[in-house]
């Protein structure tokens, strides 16, 4: 915070009348919240994008499975498929970057899909994707079923 608060706070500070009225606020602002608030909303919009658009480095060279997330510009705006995916992607760690095969042969206009994750649950790949392939319940009745503690039913 100490590193964005000071971005963030002349500029809420500039423009405290219209955050004012767009925020509900009738009387005074406290613009230490409004930072903060905003703050949060800003981690956890980039939260958001590091969860459902990162890729989690595939086998290396060496084999060795990598432990770390890379977003990738255009390749996250790939499709996820059930069938089979017609591209994959490997991280070559000696030249820091992450290559993008085809799996069969291609036609002109095909759509080229990916399996994001095969080996995740339902309840995971739901939650960090907003959907769950071939699934037709939401992804909060999945949630519900598995994990009562964070769905508890209300008992009347």
């Amino acid at each position: 915070a100490g590193i964005i608060l000071p971005v963030i706070q002349p500029r809420v500070e500039a423009n405290a009348e219209g955050l004012k009225r767009r925020l509900g606020f009738e009387e005074e602002m406290d613009t230490d919240f409004v930072c903060n608030f905003l703050l949060s909303t800003y981690l956890r919009g980039a939260f958001v994008i590091l969860m459902t658009r990162s890729f989690d480095d595939s086998l290396g060279l060496g084999g060795e499975r990598e432990e770390e997330s890379r977003l990738v510009p255009v390749l996250d705006t790939l499709q996820h498929t059930t069938g089979d995916a017609n591209v994959y992607h490997v991280y070559d760690s000696d030249n820091d970057c992450l290559e993008v095969f085809a799996a069969r042969d291609l036609a002109e206009g095909d759509e080229l899909v990916l399996t994001y994750h095969d080996d995740m649950s339902k309840e995971v790949f739901g939650s960090r994707f907003g959907f769950v392939p071939g699934e037709a319940k939401s992804v909060r009745i999945l949630l519900e079923e598995k994990n009562a503690m964070l769905f508890p039913s209300v008992v009347v």
